[in-house]
């Protein structure tokens, strides 16, 4: 499976700051310049990038070991109602896929939709046009993520992402702990219910789809319908923190990759969790070599 990754969705304001900026195929080599390793192509307002172009991504990625995955549009809506708008979307996510093999990524990410009325009908609805997708990709090493939502009347719970990849094979999951954080009105929140998760996806899905897990991590603010607006860990006010998240990841020896979605300090709070990582690995080590004053045992 490798080892954990730690990265950004798009190109943050850091990078058109720097050299780099000049031309945004240039991502994965800043990424790399500050110690970061994967990235998350975002597709979220339209199919913006040439081939040409998401080839150059490719091979700057390949160049410097960044892990790329895609992130398709927003207006992809496999729960809709309307006929015209379910055949855009799986005209779009066919386009992703083929976007994908020309960026070398494996992951296709995506928001389900909203209900529109009954659960298990958008349910139904959403699980059709993904088997019409599969049907037309012909990327057997391509795969398909759900993502967890935000909102609560939108299709994307944990347990609904859970269930739509053990219905269908090219689907895997994608964990937004903000999303699950502001659905679920503050948790996860503490390390226990991070291993109440990661317990149940073992479960459902299988040992090797923990252990090579995507996640989006960054803090976010909700009301009572869930998600508001992304923030970031600068102003500290908000969830989920990422200390209980990476000892449980750390506890239970699996290697996500993590992309940090933080409102315009994606980069910057993407190292704060990589560098808190390699701190608590580094306890880790040192209780292992007999120093019993281990933060775990008091």
């Amino acid at each position: 499976m490798g080892e954990i990754r730690f990265g950004v969705a798009g190109c943050p304001p850091n990078f058109w700051k720097s050299s780099y900026g000049q031309d945004s195929t240039n991502n994965p080599l800043w990424l790399a310049s500050i110690g970061l390793d994967a990235y998350e192509v975002q597709f979220t307002h339209g199919i913006r990038i040439t081939k040409e172009k998401a080839l150059l991504v490719r091979e700057h990625s390949e160049e410097k070991g960044i892990s790329l995955s895609l992130h398709a549009p927003y207006f992809v809506v496999l729960t809709s109602l309307e006929e015209r708008v379910v055949k855009n979307s799986i005209e779009l996510m066919i386009k992703c896929v083929e976007f994908a093999s020309y960026l070398g990524a494996k992951k296709v990410i995506f928001h389900p939709g909203p209900y529109r009325g009954d659960a298990q009908e958008a349910f139904k609805r959403c699980m059709k046009n993904l088997e019409v997708i599969k049907r037309n990709t012909g990327k057997e090493d391509i795969f398909i993520y759900p993502e967890t939502v935000g909102r609560k009347d939108f299709l994307g719970s944990l347990e609904e992402v859970i269930r739509m990849c053990k219905a269908l094979d090219i689907l895997r999951p994608c964990i937004d702990f903000a999303h699950l954080y502001a659905r679920e009105g503050g948790s996860p929140s503490k390390a226990e219910d991070f291993r109440r998760i990661f317990d149940y996806i073992g479960e459902e899905l299988g040992l090797d789809t923990l252990k090579g897990l995507h996640c989006h991590f960054y803090p976010v603010e909700f009301d009572r319908r869930g998600e508001r607006c992304h923030r970031n860990f600068k102003e500290g006010l908000y969830g989920p923190r990422f200390e209980p998240f990476l000892e449980t990841v750390l506890d239970y020896g699996i290697v996500p990759t993590i992309i940090c979605e933080s409102k315009e300090t994606q980069d910057e709070d993407a190292l704060t969790m990589k560098r808190y990582y390699e701190f608590i690995c580094t306890r880790e080590v040192v209780y292992k070599k007999g120093n019993t004053d281990h933060p775990k045992t008091k």
